[in-house]
């Protein structure tokens, strides 16, 4: 019989104990790990991760999948870093100003438990399923950047090239566009199919969707990042602001979503609750049916924007919370953000007088909405109405229960708003105002040349001079035109349970990650 000494003796034996108590002390850390109830305000009506883009489907899919590159929120205090890590990517390289070589990491894997692979990558950036004539998911080319290829060089690398040069290309991988899904399943569910019941590699996977009423998710503890902090999390619709706080409050919910400024101070006077908050990337909005009767006139449209009062909207419904930009642009732009740029202008007169300008004598105008889908957004029109009113406009507001119906026959203006898919002047005005956005392709805004050629332009260009001073030009024609208005940027408020350690960022997400999503113990 071989010897064996004290040292390795003790080793073994110590290292059976371990394996011997090992079930049992996963099992505590499991009956340890909670499960999480958050109300929010609505859901998407699918959950793949493209057509989920919204301000109630994005907060989900940051559940579900990842993205290839990963933005750092945390890369500062703020929660509104912009520093660029690896995700789904381990690693990449820019070859020259239209082409990105990524290499993925080793070992991650989908929820059904198939590697992640260069071909899922490709795919999910295929011309086939985001950027082609007729892709899978119709969103796609809104938020794609222009592509002439995605190839698949072996199992772990995967090289992006543009149609032309393309500076923001890495941010865009690390966008909303980015979530990456395995290519076997997608094809054979398809995006309908894929929608109802999704496959990422996220810290949460997918357990239930019911639409219109919740969606639950349950741990992925094969997550690369860490073994998820709770053990479920439902995502449960509670439409009314005021039954949130009440959930909250009474401990039927752990968070809750989409909460009030006027929410804050019974919030925060309990001792289990408190509100966190964080400004968001973020525009609430309106956006005219350019070719509708009324609002075909630019200087109806350019009158209705100068009636408002924005600081006085902000100060009445957001208690000062809410940012007032400066023009369709925000700080994390960079380099292209313009600090001087004059904000927009408050001008009854000029408002008046352009209507006058415009013959116009009474006519209706409708302003079509649904229930505070967006916090605030029927006080904020009830503002704008009183507003409107005294330049001499006749505008009246339509509640409706579906977006369908809000942009069927005979929509003038309604609510929207924009989110900001990367720190870069790329995004919104070249894409959702752009020839594939919603004004142009759907709703008859026609836009001189100058702007769609800017908008290449600025897609186009590396930050520097001459593409700060395309993008300011680019504002000024934006509002010259007038397709829409600006309102604010928003405040996400959230209920929070105390001892529940999570953070906001300043996006439309909810980033619950093991790194941002603790527990305490008394």
């Amino acid at each position: 019989m071989p010897e064996i000494s004290r040292r390795k003796f003790m080793m073994v034996t110590s290292a059976l104990g371990v394996a011997a108590l090992a079930p049992r002390v996963l099992a505590a850390q499991e009956a340890n790990r909670p499960e999480l109830r958050i109300a929010v305000q609505g859901l998407p009506v699918t959950l793949e991760p493209v057509n989920a883009i919204s301000n109630v489907g994005n907060r989900i899919t940051n559940a579900l999948f990842d993205t290839l590159i990963r933005r750092d929120f945390f890369s500062n205090e703020q929660g509104s870093g912009t520093e660029l890590v690896p995700s789904v990517a381990k690693s990449w390289t820019r070859e020259d100003e239209r082409t990105v070589l990524v290499t993925l990491a080793e070992g991650i894997k989908f929820h059904d438990g198939a590697m992640v692979t260069a071909a899922d990558v490709a795919f999910t950036f295929s011309k086939e399923r985001l950027w082609g004539e007729n892709p899978m998911v119709p969103r796609g080319p809104l938020f794609s950047a222009k592509f002439e290829s995605i190839e698949a060089m072996n199992e772990k690398t995967v090289r992006f090239r543009t149609a032309a040069a393309d500076y923001s290309l890495e941010k865009r991988l690390a966008s909303w566009i980015a979530w990456v899904v395995p290519e076997k399943a997608y094809r054979e569910m398809g995006a309908e199919g894929f929608g109802l019941k999704p496959i990422g590699t996220g810290p949460y996977k997918f357990v239930e969707f019911v639409p219109g009423d919740r969606v639950v998710v349950e741990a992925n503890d094969d997550y690369y990042l860490g073994r998820p902090t709770a053990s479920r999390i439902t995502f449960q619709v509670v439409p009314e602001v005021a039954a949130r706080v009440a959930g909250l409050i009474s401990g039927e919910y752990d968070m809750a979503c989409a909460l009030a400024p006027d929410n804050i101070a019974m919030v925060d006077a309990q001792s289990h609750v408190e509100t966190r908050s964080a400004q968001i990337e973020n525009v609430h909005l309106y956006v005219f049916k350019a070719d509708a009767p009324v609002v075909s006139d630019r200087r109806v449209r350019q009158a209705m924007n100068l009636a408002l009062d924005r600081k006085l909207i902000n100060d009445a419904l957001w208690a000062g919370m809410a940012g007032v930009p400066n023009g369709f642009q925000i700080p994390a732009y960079g380099a292209t953000y313009e600090p001087q740029r004059p904000g927009f202008a408050h001008d009854p007169e000029r408002a008046r007088a352009l209507l006058q300008e415009a013959g116009y004598n009474g006519e209706l105008i409708t302003f079509r909405t649904l229930n505070d889908y967006y916090v605030n957004s029927v006080a904020a029109i009830q503002m704008m109405l009183e507003m409107w009113k005294a330049v001499g406009l006749n505008v009246n507001m339509q509640i409706l229960e579906t977006w369908d119906q809000v942009q069927g026959e005979g929509l003038q203006l309604r609510n929207w708003s924009n989110g900001f898919q990367m720190p870069d002047a790329s995004t919104p005005l070249t894409s959702d105002w752009g020839p594939a956005g919603t004004p142009q392709a759907a709703y008859g805004w026609k836009p001189p040349a100058e702007y769609n050629e800017l908008a290449a332009k600025v897609a186009a260009l590396p930050d520097g001079e001459e593409r700060k001073v395309a993008f300011q030009r680019l504002l000024d024609i934006w509002e010259e035109e007038a397709p829409g208005a600006v309102l604010y940027q928003p405040v996400e408020i959230y209920g929070v349970r105390r001892d529940i350690d999570w953070k906001p960022v300043t996006f439309e997400f909810m980033d619950l990650r093991p790194y941002n999503l603790g527990f305490s113990r008394a």
